[in-house]
């Protein structure tokens, strides 16, 4: 069982591997928003200017959180019925 900093750990491994091929790959998890929910880690992401610098043009909508399986330490991101099921119980 992956303890939080390994699930954090792993996360931010995944989305800098994914996000290579993105047109802008200059992202990075928001700690203070990741969670656990029904053993999973989940962990939202923006770029790095507008985390940084507060560049509203930057931002980024409709990117799908990184989960993390504590059990299996297994890396994606969540699906839109996930997203809205996280949404519905106020979580993201």
């Amino acid at each position: 069982m992956l303890d939080q900093k390994e699930a954090q750990q792993r996360a931010a491994m995944f989305l800098a591997e994914r996000s290579r091929s993105w047109p802008s790959d200059n992202v990075r998890l928001i700690p203070e928003y990741c969670f656990i929910d029904r053993g999973r880690f989940i962990a939202p992401y923006d770029r790095v200017e507008f985390l940084d610098g507060g560049d509203e043009d930057a931002q980024l909508a409709g990117n799908l959180p990184v989960s993390v399986d504590l059990a299996t330490g297994e890396c994606s991101f969540i699906t839109w019925a996930e997203a809205h099921d996280l949404m519905d119980r106020g979580l993201l």
